[in-house]
C-alpha cells in the first residue's frame, strides 16, 4: 500500500518540502502524488528505501506506522520518534523512526516497524 504520509495535504510540511515519496511495483518513484495506492486498485506502494539502516551498534533508523492516544492522524503522521527496546536481543538498543502510515489496525501506543 502506499503509505498515508504520502498523499498531498495529509501533513504540515515545511515550505519547498514534499510528501514522502511512493513508489510503482518495480520500486520506481513516482511523481505523482495523488496517485492511487494499489491497496485500492491503483499502482502505488511504500518504496524499498523505506528500510530501516543501522548507524551504530545501538542506534538505527527507520519508518513506522503509528497509533498515539489521544493524538489525530494529524498530530502524528510524518513525525519523528525515538523508540528504546526493552526486552529481548535489542533491549536498550533505540531506534528513531519516521511515521509514514497511520497503521489503522494497530492499538493505541503501537509502533509497527516497516521492515
Amino acid at each position: 500500500c502506499k503509505g498515508s504520509c504520502a498523499w498531498k495535504g495529509k501533513a504540515s510540511l515545511a515550505s519547498g518540502s514534499n510528501p514522502v515519496s511512493s513508489c510503482n511495483a518495480q520500486d520506481q518513484k513516482i511523481s505523482d502524488y495523488d496517485a492511487k495506492s494499489a491497496c485500492d486498485n491503483g499502482s502505488t506502494y511504500m518504496c524499498s528505501s523505506q528500510s530501516p539502516w543501522a548507524i551504530s551498534d545501538s542506534l538505527s533508523y527507520g519508518y513506522a506506522a503509528v497509533h498515539i492516544s489521544g493524538g489525530t492522524e494529524s498530530s502524528w503522521r510524518c513525525a519523528c520518534y525515538e523508540l528504546t527496546f526493552t526486552s529481548g536481543a535489542v533491549s536498550g538498543k533505540k531506534m528513531i523512526v519516521q511515521a509514514t502510515n497511520t497503521g489503522g489496525d494497530l492499538n493505541s501506543n503501537q509502533f509497527d516497524l516497516a521492515i
